[in-house]
């Protein structure tokens, strides 16, 4: 059975510099595990690749991170109209092949997700801006976060939230070129990676 290594997973990962905001989501072996069913997933290791996450030569980069946990996030045009969502430490644990993107603005900021469906379960990566301060003549203080949170009927199962100097945002006109574009958000679950305190 699956629901006690769930529930031993139920920790969330917070962003370096970012505080633990006490809500619950599970760490980055839960993102790759919360289903493996067939539908929409595809060879780990594309034909011809070296078996990496990160996207390959001929490819465009649309996000790309590392996590808090030390895995890899990225999302790849990997040419054809074909975009994949590919996670792990060097050999990808699971690849998704699909993707619609989705853009809202914020005041101050603006959130962008990808969403990958597998079965009932929706990997959705975000790049996520958001104001902090709204005193009149003080900077905005925008608080920054980008991830994978994972959605199971719009619950969450789990969330990866990234840790790199180096990570690349969600590219906006790279993923509206190469996915279907959505009027709205897939989830407003990413605010859990909201620093404390902050809506």
């Amino acid at each position: 059975m699956r629901l006690p290594s769930l529930l031993a997973l139920w920790t969330l990962s917070a962003c370096s510099g970012q505080p633990d905001n006490g809500d619950t989501g599970e760490t980055d072996a839960a993102v790759a595990a919360s289903d493996r069913s067939p539908v929409a997933v595809i060879s780990s290791a594309a034909p011809g690749s070296t078996g990496g996450v990160d996207c390959r030569s001929g490819e465009e980069t649309i996000f790309s991170c590392r996590t808090t946990g030390g895995k890899r996030i990225a999302v790849c045009a990997t040419g054809a109209g074909k975009v994949e969502y590919r996670y792990g430490a060097g050999t990808p644990e699971l690849v998704l092949e699909g993707g619609r993107f989705a853009s809202v603005p914020y005041s101050g900021g603006g959130e962008a997700q990808i969403v990958f469906d597998n079965g009932p379960v929706r990997y959705v990566v975000f790049s996520r801006t958001i104001r902090t301060n709204f005193e009149a003549g003080e900077p905005n203080y925008p608080a920054i976060s980008d991830g994978v949170i994972v959605l199971r009927d719009d619950e969450m199962l789990a969330m990866s939230t990234c840790d790199d100097a180096d990570a690349m945002p969600v590219q906006y006109d790279a993923a509206e070129k190469n996915m279907e574009q959505q009027d709205e958000l897939f989830t407003y679950e990413t605010g859990r990676a909201d620093p404390t305190g902050v809506e």
